[in-house]
C-alpha cells in the first residue's frame, strides 16, 4: 500500500520500474510471435555491457563476454531488463494460470497453486503464474510489491527467478572487476601472451591492424564465440600515478629541469583542466576522472562503448607508449541521428532505460550506423598522439594491443552554452548531475575581476538566461500560491540532499521543499507531494533579483571599456604619420590589464609590434652583436645568417612598417656604409695576395666576421688563407733534410710525419688552384713521395727476415726517407731505437764496453760487472726488439738473468730470517744506519718477509755504476763504524727502554725482564724481540737486537757453495764475496787480537775488542773464530750474561709470531725508509727555530763562492760518510759549519735551539749565559 504522502507519480514510477523488471510490453510479445528469426537480425549488431543481448541457447547460456580489471559492473536494473529479454519462449497470453498441454486431464493444475506471499491461493483471476519453466510460485497481484493494479501484458517471473537469471548474466557479459592485480610489467606480459596465443603469432607486431578490427567486430556480433580480455580502465592518477610530470612531484636525474618543464605544460594533461582560460579551473577542489585524470591500460579487444563525457564536456586523450587505439566517433550536432538510430536497433532497450546513452553500456558497429544516415568518423591514435573529443560527440572504439593511455576533461569558454544544454538533457532523461551548472557560473562570477573579456562576455550571458529564469520561477509561484520563501545558501548542502525528487537536477538558485522535506525543482513542482497544499509548501532561492540585475550591469561596463579602446587605437592608426612602438605597446597593455578578447584589432596591433620587435631584434644583432653564429660547431654548418641584400631588405621592411622605426633604420644605414667600406679593402688585398702576410689576411677575416653576415669576400680570403697554409705544410715536408745523429734526439720517435694518404691529400689540394709556386711543391712532392715508397719497400724486404747484421745497412737507405711514415718503415723506424737503446743501456751499465759493438757487447755483458737490475732492464728490452728476441745473445742473457735470480733465491735462504726487517743487500752491506741513530732519530723498519721478489732485494745496487765504486762504498761504511758505534752507545745508554723496537708504549709491567743489545746497548722488552739460531752458538745471555743481527748467519762454506753457477761478474754475487772476504779478515784479526793480548802487548785488550765487536756484527759466520769469541765473551761480558741470562731464557723458549709487526720503532710512519732527501735547502736572512739545520752539503749555502766553504770544523770530527749527512752552521759570528753527530747533541736538541754557538765561540765569550738556548 502506498504512503500517504507519495503521490501518483512515485506510484507510476515504482510501477515502471517494477513492469521493467517483470513483464514485456505487448507490442514486443507481438513482435516476437512474428518471427524469432527477424528479431536476431535485429538485435544482432546490439551488444549491451550488462548483457542486454537474447541468449541463442537456452541451455548453453555461455555469450561473447568483455572483462574489466577497473570498470563498474552495470546496474542490477540493466541486468533484469536483460533478463526479460533473454527468453526464446513465446508468450503466453493475457491469462492469469497456466494451461496444460493435455486438456484431458481431469484434476485442474491450478489447484496446486498459490500465492507465495499470503499461501492462499484464492482469487485466481489476480494470481500470477512465473512463466519460467519449471517454476511454480505465484504471487496476487495485490502482494506484489509494489503493488500492481492490473494483471501486466506479456510474460511475468517471480523475484527467486529474477535473481537467478541476474547472476547469470552478471557472469556471462559484459565487464565486472577482476580479482587478479597486476603491475604494468605483469599485465604487459600478459597481454602480449593472450594476443600471440590468440593469433597464433611469435610477436604481437605480427598481426596487422586490419586484421584486428575485423576479429574485434566478428567477436562482438558473434553469439557462439566466447572471448574474455582485461582492460586496466579508469584509474586516478592520485593512486597510482600520472605518465606525465606533476607540479607536487620531485624531480631528480639529469633530466630534472625537463621534467619541471614538462610539469608546468599547458598540454600537460594534469594542467589542462584548470588552465587559466578553462571553466572547470574555477573548482576548488578536483573531480575525479574530469579534472583529475584517468589512466587506462589497454590490451587487444579491450574496448570501451558508445557514450558522451559528462556535462558534453571536451576530453582530450594521450597515448603515452604501446599499440594503436582505434576510435569511432559521431559530431556534436549528429548525436540525435545518432539516438534515433539506436532507438531503432534496440527499441525495447531504450524504452526501458532512459538514461542509456549516457552510460558506456552499447556496442554498435558503425559500418551499421553509417548505413542508417550516421556519419562515422575514425580515428586511429598512435604513441605519443593526443585525441580530443567536442561536446556531445559520441564516441567507441577498442585497443589493438597494449598500450597506456591517459585521459581527462577540459571544459574551454564555448561549452558553457553547451554545459546548460547539457543540464536540460539531463533532466529529461532523470540523470543525476555530476556538478551544478549554475554553481560553476557563481563560481566565476565571484572571480568577476579576474576574468578575461571572452570569460566575462560568456558569463555575463550565463547570468542573464539565469536571471529571466529566476524572473518566470517566482512569477509562476506567486500564481501557484506558495508564499513562504527562505533563502538558502545550497552549496554547503551535499549534492544527494539538494536534487529533484523527479527530474534529479542539483539545484542552486531556486527550489521548492513540502513539509515533508521533499523538494523539486519549480518546473516540476506537480510532483513533489501529493498531500501538501501550496500553503505546506516553501520557496526557497539563493539570490534576489536585485543581486541578479547588478551583476549583469557590472558585466555590462566591461564590454562598454573595451568598445571605447578600439575607437582610440583605430583612431591613432588611421591618423597621418606612423605611430610609435611605444605608442603601441600602451594600447596592447591596456587590453592585458582589463583581459580583453583577443578581437581582430588586439591582432592587428600585436602583428604590428611582433613585426616591429622582430625586425628591431634583427637589427640589434648585427649592430650589438648579441648573438653570434660563427662557432664552427656541427649543428652550425648550415650558414643561415642574412648577407649584404638582406640587410637592405630589412632596411626597405622597417621603412614599410605601421609604426616609426626611424631610430633603428638610421644606425643600420651607417652599419651598412661600414660594411661596403670593408668590402673594398677585402677585394684589393685579394687582388694583391702576394703582398699580404697570412697574418694580416686573418686579420681582414676577423675584422669582417664582426659584421656577422654573409660576404663572399670572407669566403675567397679563406680560400687565400687556405693556399698560403698549404704551402707551408708542403715546405714543412719538402725541407725535411736527413741530419747524422737525429736518431739520437729524445723526441726522435714522437716527431711528426706523414703518411701516403697525407701527401695525396697534399697533392690534390695543391692541384686545386695552380700557380707557379704550388706546381712546384707538388712536384717536389710527388719526387719524395715515390722514393718513399721504394724506402717502405726496403723496409718490408728486410722484415721477412730481420737481423742485427743487415739492420744498420737497411736503416742507413731507408733513413733518407724518415719523414715517410708507413707499417714496415715505422717499425723499422722503431727497431733501430730499441736496438740504440739496449746499447746505451750497456754503456750506462758497463762503461768499459762503451767501445765496442752491440753485438760484441752482448757477447761480453753476462761476465762483466753489472746489478741484476740492469739485466732484467736490458733483457726486457731486448724482448721488444725484433732483431735480438730470440736469438743467441738474447737467450744467453736471459740465462745469467735466471742464474741471478736463483743465486738471489739461495741467498734469501741462507741468510733472510722468518720474520725479516731488511733485505738482502740491507742483510749483507755495510750498516749506513749508524749515523742517524747516533744524532738520535728513530728509524722505522719495515716487514721485508713474503714471497722473493729478486728485483726487489737489490734495488740499492742501482747506487752503483762499478763494482769498485760499491767496494768503495762499504769500505767507507766500515771504517766509519768504529768512530760512530761509541756515540750510538751513548745515546742508547740515555734513552734506555725507549731504544725498544715499541719506543717505549707497550703496556709491560716494569718488573718485567729486558734485554740489552750486545753492540748498541739498546734495551728490549723480552716480548718485543725474537730469538734467532744464531744466539744459540753464543753463551747464555747473549742478546742482539734486530737492527744488529740481521740475518740468520749463515756458516761460511754454506755461503761460498751457494755461490757456485753464479755469473762472475754481477754485483750482487760480488757483494756476497766481499762479505765472506770479510768474515774471514775480522776472523784473523779476532785471533790477532787475542794472541796480543795474551802477549801483555800495551793495546792488545782494545784491539781484541774491537775484534770482537766485528766479529759480533758480521752477517756470515766462520766457524774457524767462534771458540775463540765465545771465550772472549765469556771473560768480557761476565757481568752482561749473568744479568741477563734468565731474560735470555725466557726469549729462547718464547713462539715465534705467525703475524709478524707491519713496522718495527715506529708504527704511525707508513714510508718506507730511504736516505734523506736533498732537497730542503733553502735559507732565509732571519733566524727561525730550524734555521741552522741543513739536510745535505753546506757547500750549496755559498753558491758560486766554494772557496769560503771548509769542512767540519770540529775539534775530533768523526767523518761520518754518506750522502745525507745532517749539518749545523754556528749563528754566533764565525758562521763555520759542523757535522750534528760531531757537535754532541741529537738532531731533535738541535732543531729545538734558538741558536747553536760552537765551543770555540763559547770559549771566547764574556759569560757563560752566551750558551746555546732551547725554545
Amino acid at each position: 500500500m502506498k504512503k500517504d504522502d507519495e503521490s501518483d507519480d512515485e506510484m507510476e514510477e515504482l510501477k515502471h520500474k517494477y513492469q521493467h523488471h517483470h513483464g514485456t510490453m505487448r507490442h514486443d510479445i507481438e513482435k516476437e510471435e512474428k518471427s524469432d528469426v527477424e528479431w536476431t537480425e535485429e538485435e544482432c549488431p546490439m551488444s549491451m555491457q550488462s548483457g542486454r543481448r537474447r541468449a541463442k541457447n537456452k541451455k548453453n547460456n555461455t555469450t561473447a563476454k568483455r572483462i574489466s580489471d577497473s570498470s563498474n559492473a552495470s546496474t542490477s536494473s540493466s541486468k533484469r531488463s536483460a533478463s526479460s529479454s533473454s527468453s526464446k519462449n513465446a508468450p503466453k497470453s493475457r491469462k492469469k494460470w497456466k494451461k496444460e498441454a493435455d486438456e484431458e486431464t481431469e484434476e485442474d493444475p491450478m489447484d496446486q497453486v498459490y500465492c507465495i506471499a499470503c499461501h492462499q491461493g484464492k482469487d485466481e483471476d489476480l494470481l500470477l503464474l512465473c512463466d519460467i519453466s519449471g517454476c511454480n510460485n505465484g504471487r496476487h497481484t495485490y502482494c506484489c510489491d509494489p503493488v500492481l493494479d492490473e494483471v501486466p501484458e506479456g510474460e511475468w517471473r517471480c523475484p527467486k527467478c529474477i535473481e537467478t537469471e541476474d547472476a547469470k548474466i552478471g557472469l556471462d557479459w559484459g565487464f565486472y572487476d577482476a580479482d587478479t592485480e597486476y603491475n604494468l610489467n605483469s599485465f604487459t606480459d600478459f597481454a602480449n601472451t593472450w594476443k600471440c596465443e590468440y593469433f597464433g603469432v611469435n610477436d604481437p607486431s605480427d598481426v596487422s591492424c586490419d586484421t584486428v578490427e575485423k576479429e574485434f567486430w566478428r567477436n562482438v556480433i558473434s553469439q557462439e564465440r566466447t572471448v574474455a580480455v582485461k582492460y586496466g580502465a579508469d584509474l586516478i592518477t592520485s593512486r597510482v600515478g600520472s605518465g606525465f610530470p606533476r607540479k607536487e612531484d620531485r624531480h631528480s636525474g639529469s633530466d630534472c629541469k625537463l621534467k619541471q618543464q614538462y610539469a608546468h605544460h599547458a598540454w600537460n594533461l594534469n594542467n589542462m583542466p584548470v588552465l587559466r582560460e578553462s571553466v572547470l579551473s574555477h573548482f576548488n577542489t578536483g573531480i575525479s576522472g574530469m579534472m583529475v585524470p584517468w589512466v587506462y591500460v589497454g590490451m587487444c579487444f579491450s574496448t570501451f562503448c558508445w557514450h558522451t563525457e559528462d556535462h558534453w564536456t571536451y576530453s582530450v586523450n594521450y597515448n603515452h607508449f604501446g599499440e594503436r587505439k582505434i576510435w569511432y566517433g559521431v559530431g556534436g550536432d549528429d548525436a540525435e541521428k545518432f539516438e534515433d538510430a539506436l532507438r531503432k536497433l534496440a527499441p525495447g532497450l531504450t524504452g526501458r532505460q532512459r538514461d542509456l546513452f549516457h552510460h558506456m553500456t552499447t556496442a554498435a558497429n558503425p559500418a551499421l550506423l553509417r548505413s542508417m544516415g550516421v556519419p562515422i568518423y575514425s580515428v586511429h591514435q598512435n604513441a605519443g598522439e593526443f585525441v580530443i573529443t567536442f561536446p556531445r560527440a559520441y564516441h567507441a572504439g577498442y585497443n589493438e594491443g597494449l598500450n597506456f593511455a591517459e585521459a581527462v576533461n577540459f571544459a574551454p569558454i564555448d561549452w558553457l552554452a553547451k554545459g546548460r544544454e547539457c543540464v536540460h538533457s539531463y533532466s529529461s532523461v532523470r540523470r543525476y548531475l555530476v556538478f551544478s551548472h549554475d554553481e560553476l557560473v557563481f563560481k566565476m562570477v565571484e572571480s568577476m575581476d579576474k576574468l578575461g573579456l571572452s570569460m566575462s562576455l560568456a558569463t555575463y550571458e550565463e547570468v542573464k538566461l539565469i536571471k529571466e529564469k529566476q524572473k518566470k520561477q517566482r512569477q509562476a509561484i506567486a500564481r501557484l500560491g506558495i508564499n513562504q520563501k527562505e533563502h538558502v545558501i545550497f552549496e554547503k548542502i551535499p549534492d544527494e540532499q539538494r536534487s529533484c525528487r523527479f527530474c534529479k537536477t542539483t539545484f542552486f538558485m531556486s527550489g521548492i521543499s513540502c513539509k515533508h522535506k521533499k523538494m523539486t525543482c519549480v518546473e516540476h513542482y506537480g510532483h513533489l507531494c501529493k498531500t501538501c497544499v501550496p500553503k505546506d509548501c516553501k520557496y526557497q532561492y539563493r539570490h534576489e533579483i536585485s543581486y541578479l540585475e547588478h551583476l549583469c550591469e557590472e558585466f555590462g561596463k566591461r564590454t562598454v571599456d573595451y568598445s571605447g579602446w578600439k575607437e582610440e587605437s583605430e583612431e591613432m592608426l588611421e591618423t597621418k604619420g606612423k605611430p610609435g612602438l611605444e605608442r603601441i605597446e600602451q594600447f596592447i597593455d591596456e587590453a592585458k590589464q582589463n583581459k580583453y578578447p583577443q578581437t581582430d584589432q588586439v591582432s592587428k596591433l600585436m602583428g604590428i609590434r611582433q613585426t616591429a620587435k622582430g625586425a628591431i631584434e634583427k637589427a640589434n644583432q648585427l649592430l650589438f652583436k648579441k648573438v653570434r653564429t660563427r662557432t664552427k660547431t656541427r649543428c652550425q654548418r648550415a650558414d643561415t645568417r642574412t648577407d649584404a641584400e638582406g640587410v637592405r631588405a630589412l632596411i626597405e621592411q622597417m621603412q614599410a612598417m605601421d609604426c616609426n622605426l626611424a631610430f633603428i633604420i638610421d644606425k643600420l644605414e651607417r652599419w651598412m656604409e661600414n660594411v661596403d667600406s670593408w668590402r673594398i679593402k677585402a677585394r684589393e688585398a685579394i687582388s694583391h695576395e702576394s703582398a699580404h702576410s697570412k697574418e694580416s689576411f686573418d686579420k681582414l677575416i676577423e675584422e669582417g666576421d664582426e659584421f656577422d653576415i654573409k660576404m663572399v669576400e670572407i669566403d675567397e680570403l679563406k680560400k687565400v688563407i687556405q693556399m698560403k697554409e698549404w704551402v707551408v705544410r708542403a715546405q714543412e715536408v719538402t725541407s725535411w733534410t736527413v741530419t747524422a745523429d737525429m736518431e739520437k734526439d729524445p723526441e726522435y720517435e714522437y716527431k711528426t710525419r706523414w703518411t701516403c694518404s697525407d701527401i695525396l691529400s697534399l697533392i690534390r689540394d695543391g692541384s686545386r688552384t695552380p700557380t707557379e709556386t704550388t706546381s712546384q711543391l707538388t712536384a717536389k712532392l710527388q719526387i719524395m713521395l715515390r722514393e718513399a715508397n721504394i724506402r717502405e719497400s726496403e723496409a718490408t724486404e728486410f722484415m721477412k727476415k730481420p737481423s742485427l747484421d743487415t739492420l744498420q745497412d737497411t736503416w742507413n737507405n731507408v733513413r733518407k726517407s724518415d719523414w715517410f711514415s708507413d707499417s714496415n718503415i715505422d717499425t723499422l723506424r722503431t727497431e733501430i731505437v730499441m736496438v740504440m737503446k739496449i746499447k746505451t743501456l750497456i754503456d750506462a751499465a758497463i762503461p768499459s764496453l762503451s767501445k765496442l759493438d752491440l753485438h760484441s757487447q752482448l757477447l761480453q755483458l753476462t761476465e762483466s760487472e753489472i746489478t741484476l737490475a740492469n739485466i732484467l732492464e736490458i733483457l726486457r728490452t731486448c724482448e721488444q726488439s725484433i732483431c735480438l728476441n730470440g736469438s743467441t745473445s738474447h737467450l744467453a742473457l736471459n740465462e745469467a738473468a735466471d742464474k741471478i735470480k736463483s743465486f738471489t733465491e739461495r741467498m734469501s735462504k741462507l741468510f733472510k730470517p722468518i720474520n725479516a726487517y731488511h733485505n738482502l743487500f740491507e742483510i749483507l752491506s755495510e750498516r749506513d744506519d749508524l749515523t742517524p741513530l747516533a744524532e738520535g732519530q728513530v728509524i722505522p723498519l719495515y716487514y721485508q718477509g713474503g714471497p722473493i721478489e729478486p728485483s726487489g732485494e737489490w734495488h740499492q745496487m742501482a747506487e752503483f755504476d762499478s763494482l769498485e765504486q760499491m767496494l768503495q762504498h762499504q769500505t767507507s761504511l766500515r771504517e766509519m763504524q768504529t768512530r760512530i758505534f761509541e756515540k750510538v752507545h751513548t745515546f742508547n745508554r740515555t734513552r734506555g727502554i725507549d731504544a725498544c723496537s715499541c719506543l717505549g708504549t707497550a703496556k709491560i709491567h716494569p718488573s718485567e725482564p729486558t734485554l740489552t743489545c750486545m753492540l748498541c746497548e739498546s734495551q728490549f722488552h723480552v716480548k718485543c724481540c725474537e730469538w734467532s739460531t744464531f744466539l744459540q752458538r753464543l753463551p747464555q745471555g747473549c742478546f742482539l737486537c734486530v737492527r744488529c743481527l740481521r740475518g740468520r748467519r749463515p756458516v761460511i762454506d754454506d755461503v761460498t757453495a751457494a755461490l757456485n753457477g753464479a755469473p762472475s761478474g754481477c754485483l750482487e754475487i760480488n757483494l756476497v764475496r766481499n762479505l765472506i772476504q770479510k768474515a774471514r779478515s775480522i776472523t784473523q784479526n779476532l785471533m790477532d787480537g787475542a794472541n796480543k793480548r795474551a802477549s801483555g802487548e800495551p793495546q792488545g785488550e782494545i784491539i781484541c775488542k774491537r775484534a770482537l765487536s766485528e766479529w759480533l756484527s758480521c752477517e756470515i759466520l766462520n766457524m774457524n773464530g767462534l771458540p775463540k769469541a765465545i771465550e772472549l765473551i765469556k771473560e768480557f761480558y761476565a757481568d752482561y750474561l749473568q744479568k741477563q741470562s734468565s731474560a735470555s731464557l725466557a726469549l729462547q723458549h718464547s713462539l715465534v709470531s705467525s703475524t709478524p709487526a707491519y713496522s718495527l720503532f715506529d708504527p704511525k710512519i707508513s714510508t718506507k725508509r730511504k736516505r734523506n732527501s736533498a732537497s730542503h735547502r733553502e735559507f732565509s736572512s732571519k733566524r727561525t727555530k730550524k734555521r741552522s739545520i741543513q739536510h745535505s752539503s753546506p757547500k750549496q749555502y755559498f753558491d758560486e763562492d766554494e772557496a769560503k766553504f771548509k769542512l767540519c770544523q770540529a775539534r775530533n770530527c768523526l767523518k761520518p760518510y754518506g750522502d745525507a749527512l745532517n749539518w749545523v752552521m754556528c749563528e754566533a759570528g764565525c758562521k763555520n759549519w759542523y757535522h750534528v753527530v760531531c757537535v754532541g747533541f741529537t738532531l731533535k736538541e738541535v732543531e729545538r735551539m734558538h741558536e747553536f754557538r760552537c765551543t770555540s765561540c763559547l770559549d771566547h765569550a764574556d759569560s757563560p749565559s752566551s750558551s746555546a738556548s732551547f725554545d
